[in-house]
Formats: C-alpha cells, sequence, structure tokens
C-alpha cells in the first residue's frame, strides 16, 4: 500500500522496459488526506536508480492528492536537487538462498494448551503450506527432530503429507491427528543425517491439503568434531533456546534509511502556486511538516506525521474508534487552527478557494478523529453495562452515559458529513460521501459505526431510542457552487455537457451558464436546467479551433451570487479544441 521501498529486485530485471507503481495512497485511509510527496521522490529516486524505464502512479482521488501528483510529475523529468544521487544505479539485492523457508503461511493458535509437552508456545504455532526448509549448518553429521501438532483439524484424512531430509524420504506419509490427536505434541528424530555442504534441506510432500511443521531441532558435531545445536520454532517467535522462523527465499535486506526525502523545497513553491506568495512559506512548512513520516516507517505506521483516524474495518475508509479521551488526542491537531491563522493574509479569489479547499480538509480530517474518539467513548461504556449482571445499573448506565454518548454521536456525524460537503469538488469527493454513508455508517454488517448497539440500548432502556439518534438529511452547511467535472480540451464541433452541483438548504432561483469564444466579445447566458435534487445541465456551443471561456452563477434563495469558477468572471474557465478525427 505504499509503505515498503520500491522492489530492489528491479535491479536485476534486464532484456525489457521494467515500470515502477508506487501508491500514492492507501486503501485504509481512502476517507482522510494523504500526503507522500517524501515517499514518492524516495520511490522516484529509487526507480532511476534501478534501470526503470519510468514510474506511474496507483491512485483512486484526485484533487486531495494534487502534491503527491505534482510531485511524480515533476520526479519524472528533473529530480536535480532533492536526489542524493542522481542517475546513479543503486547496488542490486543479494540473493537468500540459506537460511530460508520455501513459502507457506503461519498460524499462532495461543489459546491452545498443548498436551505432551512443556513447549506449547513451540507446537501451538507453525508454518504450513510450505515447499521446503534450508538451514545453514556446518559440514557434519546429526540428529534432525521434527516437532508437529495439529493445532486447527479434530478429525483424521483432512492433513496428510510426506517429508524429505537430504533428498531422502523418512516420512511416507503422516495424518499428524491420526496419530496423536489434536493438540498433543508428537516428534519424529532422525539420527545420522549428513550435511556436506553447509546446508540442511527439509522438504514437503503434499498428498492432502496442507503440510506443516511447528519446530526443528538439529543437534550433533561438526565434521571438525565440535558440537553443534540449532532450534527453530517455525512459523513463531524467539523463545528460550528457539530462533524466530525464517526468512522466506528471496534477497537479504538492504540497509536501514529513510522512508521519505525531503520535500521542503517543493511545498514552499506548491503553497506559492497555490495560495499566493503573502503566506507562502509559513504554509510550506506547515504542508512540509506533515507529509510522510519519520525515519523508516515502511514496516511500521505510527511514525506517520499526518493523523490517521481512518483505517481497514471491513473495507477501506473506515473511521477507528479511539480509546483515547478527545482532550488528549486534539493536541495532534493543533495544525488545523495553525493553518487557519493564516487565512487573513490570503489574497485573490483563486488564491483563497484553494486555501480554503485544504483548511476546510483537515477540519473535517480533526472532526473525523474526534468522532473516532467519541466512539471509543461509547464502546468503553458499552462494555461496563455488559459486564454488569445488575439490570437496574445496566439500565442507569444505559439512559445516563450510553444514550448521551450516542446523541452526542449523530450530531457529530451531521458536522463530520458537513465538513466532507465544504471541500468537496470532484466526483471522487462525492465517493469519499458515499462511503462515509454507505460503508461506515451503514454498509459494514460487523461495525455500523453509528448504530451498532441501538438495539441492545433498546432492549436495556425498554423502549425505542428518541428520533434523534438519526442523523438529519438536510445540509447544513453554507451555499456552495461547483462543477465536478470539467474536460480543458475538447474535439471540434462536439458540444460539451457541463454538470453543476449546487448546495443550500432552499433551490437557487436560478443558476446561469455564461459562455464566449475564448476572449472574444460579451459573455452569452443561459439558464441551466435542474436535473434533480441539486444537479444542473447544460450544454456548451460546439467548440470551434478558437476554444470556448465560460463561469457559472448561481443566485441563492437569499439573493446572494456564487460564481463558478471563483475567479469568475475575471478569469473563467477555459475549453480548447482539437481537430477533428473525421
Amino acid at each position: 500500500m505504499g509503505f515498503s521501498f520500491l522492489e530492489p529486485a528491479f535491479s536485476l530485471v534486464q532484456g525489457r522496459e521494467k515500470w515502477a507503481i508506487p501508491w500514492m495512497e492507501d486503501d485504509p485511509a481512502l476517507t482522510a488526506p494523504q500526503l507522500w510527496v517524501g515517499r514518492t521522490r524516495r520511490d522516484a529516486a529509487d526507480a532511476l536508480g534501478r534501470g526503470c524505464t519510468g514510474l506511474f502512479g496507483i491512485h483512486w482521488r484526485t484533487r486531495p492528492l494534487g502534491p503527491n501528483m505534482a510531485a511524480l510529475a515533476r520526479a519524472a523529468w528533473d529530480q536535480s536537487g532533492w536526489n542524493p544521487s542522481p542517475g546513479k544505479p543503486l547496488s542490486p539485492p543479494r540473493k537468500r538462498e540459506i537460511d530460508v523457508h520455501l513459502g507457506g503461511r503461519t498460524a499462532d493458535y495461543r489459546k491452545n494448551s498443548i498436551a505432551g509437552t512443556d513447549l506449547d508456545p513451540v507446537y501451538r504455532c507453525c508454518r504450513y503450506d510450505m515447499k521446503a526448509y534450508r538451514l545453514k549448518v556446518p559440514a557434519g553429521t546429526y540428529r534432525v527432530t521434527l516437532q508437529f501438532c495439529e493445532v486447527h483439524y479434530g478429525e483424521k484424512g483432512k492433513r496428510v503429507f510426506g517429508v524429505e531430509i537430504q533428498g531422502k524420504r523418512v516420512i511416507k506419509k503422516l495424518d499428524v491427528f491420526a496419530r496423536a490427536g489434536k493438540n498433543r505434541a508428537l516428534d519424529f528424530s532422525f539420527p545420522g543425517i549428513e550435511v556436506k555442504d553447509g546446508g540442511l534441506e527439509i522438504r514437503f510432500v503434499k498428498i492432502v491439503e496442507f503440510p506443516f511443521l511447528a519446530g526443528i531441532v538439529v543437534e550433533g558435531k561438526t565434521s571438525t568434531g565440535r558440537p553443534f545445536s540449532r532450534r527453530i520454532n517455525c512459523g513463531g517467535k524467539a523463545w528460550k533456546d528457539y530462533e524466530a522462523d525464517l526468512p522466506a527465499k528471496g534477497y537479504e535486506p538492504m540497509p536501514p534509511r529513510s522512508r521519505d526525502l525531503p520535500c521542503r523545497d517543493f511545498y514552499l513553491d506548491w503553497a506559492k502556486a497555490q495560495f499566493g506568495e503573502e503566506a507562502a512559506r509559513p504554509l510550506g512548512e506547515l504542508f512540509a511538516g506533515l507529509d510522510g513520516g519519520i525515519g523508516d516507517y515502511s514496516g511500521n505506521r505510527r511514525p506517520v506525521r499526518l493523523p490517521r483516524p481512518a483505517t481497514w474495518i471491513g473495507g477501506p475508509g473506515n473511521i477507528r474508534p479511539n480509546p483515547a479521551p478527545w482532550d488528549k488526542e486534539k493536541a495532534r491537531y493543533a495544525f488545523v487552527d495553525r493553518m487557519a491563522s493564516f487565512r487573513s493574509r490570503i489574497r485573490g479569489a483563486g488564491n483563497l478557494a484553494r486555501f480554503d479547499y485544504w483548511l476546510n480538509m483537515f477540519r473535517y480530517l480533526r472532526t473525523m478523529g474526534r468522532i473516532g474518539c467519541e466512539r471509543g467513548a461509547l464502546d468503553k461504556v458499552m462494555k461496563k453495562i455488559r459486564k454488569s449482571k445488575d439490570p437496574a445499573l445496566r439500565k442507569e448506565l444505559a439512559k445516563r452515559k450510553a444514550l448521551p454518548l450516542r446523541l452526542r454521536l449523530a450530531r457529530s456525524w451531521e458536522e463530520l458529513v458537513g465538513r466532507a460537503l465544504s471541500w468537496v469538488s470532484t466526483k471522487g469527493g462525492m465517493g469519499t460521501v458515499a462511503n462515509l454513508e454507505e460503508h461506515v455508517r451503514r454498509g459494514n454488517r460487523s461495525a455500523h459505526f453509528l448504530d451498532l448497539y441501538d438495539k441492545e440500548l433498546e432492549k436495556i432502556l425498554g423502549a425505542p431510542l428518541p428520533a434523534e439518534v438519526h442523523p438529519t438529511t438536510a445540509y447544513l452547511g453554507k451555499p456552495r457552487l461547483f462543477v465536478p467535472t470539467h474536460p480543458s480540451l475538447v474535439e471540434k464541433g462536439r458540444r460539451l455537457t457541463l454538470q453543476a452541483i449546487f448546495l443550500d438548504k432552499k433551490p437557487p432561483r436560478e443558476i446561469l451558464l455564461h459562455w464566449r469564444p475564448m476572449g472574444e466579445g460579451p459573455y452569452r447566458s443561459a439558464p441551466m436546467a435542474h436535473a434533480g435534487r441539486g444537479v444542473y445541465k447544460a450544454a456548451l456551443p460546439p467548440a470551434q479551433v478558437e476554444g470556448i471561456e465560460y463561469y457559472l452563477t448561481a443566485t441563492t434563495s437569499k439573493g446572494a451570487t456564487l460564481h463558478w469558477p471563483p475567479t469568475a468572471p475575471s478569469l473563467a474557465q477555459t475549453v480548447s479544441a482539437y481537430p477533428s478525427s473525421q
């Protein structure tokens, strides 16, 4: 999902084109902003250093990823100034052929009690569905003990396999449950195993379903007469004199380094282009401080700088119930008010609109963080209610604690959706709202964010919950007008159909489309047709070589006038025409 470094094995691919395809956003935080300029630069630098033909970027959304996309586009052309060694090939990875497992997955039945042994942490975990183990063992003669325990199946014939050691079949057909039953240790020892070339191979032969192994013990003497012993906890961690499970066959880990490359210069330039020069430096510094993470976070997402209250729960972009109190958590969102403090310094309608887009998105993120804490508080109360065996106390807790939290959650949800609608300006952004409503709120059968406990509370209280537990369907924000899709290029002679979205508490008096040949004469105007709810449509005249410029105006029910784009009419939207293919 983008946290891992670019695959080092690109360096080994020869004789064909090779394209790196880094992630510009990840699924778990799909409903939250994600700033990955430093990471994108690292991926681009690695792609160049590993001889890639070029690189693409994987993404779902568009405008919220503006910085990431700009960084990717620039890096494809020029990496000077931030790539520490542009054009210098990166060292290829070293192959790891010994002290490895070949394939397989792991299972750990931590709660199982294992009979016939005091080595429970070894026998209750395993690696299964693997092809082989290759151990680094000095030349010599050894006793090899294979440790098994059927921790999953409870009947015969579910798992049958054979085993070879050093190419010789030592177990023809093994059904561990048939031999020992479930959750009982079963060992097989094989003396006189010779190792000549420094490698011991244990290979598994699949007969029915997946082979598995809990532990390996190698004991004996080397060819020089020195004692040697080694123990592997297959599928598990290091424990006592057992090593942790061996890594997969592949490549040696690369030297440690930061996951990101510096991005301060990017954001200083980007902020000037987005918001104007009046507050470019402090805003550039602010965004750079929110980008990426600290050090090598490829295996641990916690050092990421921008808060991530969204996560994967039954699908992308769900909201994480957070047990931490909001009074403690809100300090992580102090950057939101800091950004807001620069608003008075922004000049120009376009700069201000772009500033408000990001400020509103960060306010939305902060609300998401707060609502996660509120749901975490409700979870705690419900856990306390479930533990109590006193009906009177359960009812009192439900009435005095749980119900007020549930009502607050509904009002916070209204605020969250309102915050989202304050910055949404593309169909991808509208998809974020759909994700919140269809997935987070009611689409995830196992964890509805709002009403997970509603039926339980009604049963405890002995009455239906008040209607206020349901979020309003009314729009609560300020009037807005935007065009989610606005192509800048159209075939000559074709008419471009525009779709506008108007948000307000009441319908507009009118929405007008204004257009003219690019740079020529006065604008002509025509009303846009109401397509349904807040959607309005109109078609531009057939595009000619000179192109068209246009803008929209909406008159609200209270008589206020909205413009799209915000810079109109002094700076309108433009469409260029390309020659017809006919």
